[in-house]
């Protein structure tokens, strides 16, 4: 589970990452094609980035996140 996470999409790449600002990251793997996982020493997960997003997403979960980005949310 991600504590205190943060999410990050950039349209341009169509690449979204949701990350926590919780240690270092010891190991990446990519649990399925274009989802890669971060871990920790402790084998806690820092992060997921989701390449071509956009197939994964919604619509309207893409557009939520732009809003948010831009501060309208």
């Amino acid at each position: 589970m991600l504590m205190q996470s943060k999410v990050r999409y950039d349209a341009k790449s169509d690449v979204l990452y949701l990350f926590s600002d919780e240690g270092d990251i010891a190991r990446s793997v990519e649990v399925s094609p274009g989802v890669t996982v971060e871990y920790g020493e402790r084998g806690n997960i820092l992060g997921v980035e989701i390449l071509r997003a956009s197939r994964v997403l919604t619509v309207s979960v893409i557009a939520s996140l732009h809003a948010k980005q831009a501060g309208v949310l």
